[in-house]
């Protein structure tokens, strides 16, 4: 009985293993460029190295948020009040930097209109909801939630924009995508006992 439990938990572990990366390529294939080459293979390793530290530092930032809300006994309203105000003391350092020139001529808000607005309610209500799944659920789940935003996205740029074209590599990063979320889905972790 106990050989069983183990060897399904092993093999549930390759499974969702397995669909990670499957997730992955589909993730590449739909965000590949058409026509997309390097000038020269110092950028390919400059680019390469961005992206792995790209990757290692969200990586990073995801498991510390997840272990930050879960950990704690502060409220999710809290953390998400923390890390908003860690954040607009970052972004105002960064245009105070970068933008004096067109802050000190036109102002501050000056090219501020509905749809900056629009977008501004729209990744603080995104934030909310993240801080909200990885409380409940786990950093993975996000992750799935994120890709699966990004063929949304490609998609309303297809259909609605018109500014790629669907093409087959896009398709079959759709259905890798797709396919993974359900396999991950239907092979959930054993949730873990809480200590007492």
């Amino acid at each position: 009985w106990y050989q069983r439990r183990v060897r399904k938990q092993w093999y549930q572990r390759r499974v969702r293993g397995g669909s990670l990366l499957l997730l992955m390529l589909g993730v590449v294939l739909v965000q590949w460029k058409e026509g997309a080459t390097a000038d020269t293979s110092s950028s390919s390793l400059i680019g390469l190295g961005a992206l792995t530290c790209a990757t290692l530092t969200s990586g990073f930032a995801g498991v510390f948020f997840e272990l930050m809300l879960k950990s704690s006994n502060k409220s999710i309203w809290i953390r998400n009040f923390q890390l908003a105000l860690v954040s607009c003391v970052v972004a105002t350092g960064n245009v105070l930097l970068t933008q004096q020139e067109h802050i000190s001529t036109k102002g501050l808000l000056h090219d501020f209109n509905g749809t900056i607005i629009a977008v501004i309610l729209s990744q603080a209500y995104g934030g909310l909801l993240i801080g909200l799944v990885v409380q409940f659920t786990d950093n993975i789940v996000k992750v799935f939630a994120t890709s699966i935003s990004i063929i949304l996205s490609t998609l309303l740029t297809i259909f609605y924009l018109h500014e790629l074209s669907f093409t087959l590599r896009f398709g079959v990063g759709l259905l890798l995508v797709l396919t993974s979320t359900v396999i991950y889905g239907t092979n959930p972790p054993k949730p873990k006992a809480k200590s007492e």
